[in-house]
């Protein structure tokens, strides 16, 4: 499975004009589109960046969803006078954005985008809030050096072949009160914004160099 797959997937599922997975931010909110399902998800990407507010920006900054059912209305035009004349100029009236988040580790956003003004049913957001799920494990995944080739989807079983990782993990959960999952998680996570190998944050774990429940930056 790929970030790909999950995104032309949940676009297909979700009956929507085009589905985007952001990654990545340089603290001011500006993220690099890693893929995009149709030039008008780009179009919006790269109009946020630019004008630096909207939905996208929003949800990232917030780890929080942000759904707009019709950007074409005073109330989303107050919330972003610049992006949202952009945006509906480009085609789009609805647009949804997830946060891809560990603990206060921000990784993404997935977007969603209609040009009609309709708001997701309770169905459509659960099965965007799992889509968002999975893209998120993949990216984590991704950057640790994992592979997920066996068409399992990425979280849900804790199989390890490193021992050492499988013994940083089970610190984590021990140090922050999770489970193996959401500890693999976190590790996984703080390989992430660190920029490393999974195995040495987890021998620093290991070696008691690096805890979690003391470490901001990995809460």
């Amino acid at each position: 499975m790929s970030v790909e797959l999950v995104c032309d997937t949940a676009a297909i599922a979700l009956e929507v004009a085009g589905v985007g997975l952001l990654a990545g931010s340089d603290g001011n909110g500006r993220m690099e589109l890693r893929y995009s399902t149709t030039s008008l998800c780009t179009r919006l990407a790269d109009i946020e960046n630019t004008v630096g507010e909207g939905p996208m920006i929003e949800a990232s900054r917030s780890l929080a969803p942000v759904l707009v059912s019709d950007l074409d209305n005073v109330a989303a035009a107050r919330r972003w006078p610049l992006y949202t004349a952009l945006a509906v100029e480009e085609g789009a009236r609805a647009f949804f954005a997830f946060p891809l988040v560990v603990g206060a580790v921000r990784v993404g956003v997935l977007t969603l985008c209609r040009r009609e003004p309709v708001a997701l049913d309770v169905a459509e957001l659960t099965d965007a809030l799992v889509f968002g799920e999975i893209a998120l494990m993949l990216i984590l995944d991704e950057h640790a050096g994992l592979s997920n080739g066996d068409g399992e989807q990425p979280g849900n079983t804790f199989t390890l072949s490193d021992p050492q990782v499988h013994q940083a993990a089970g610190m984590v959960a021990a140090q922050l009160d999770l489970s193996l999952d959401d500890a693999y998680a976190r590790l996984r996570a703080r390989a992430f914004v660190d920029r490393r190998p999974l195995s040495e944050v987890a021998a620093e774990v290991v070696a008691r160099l690096l805890r979690f429940d003391i470490d901001l930056g990995a809460s």
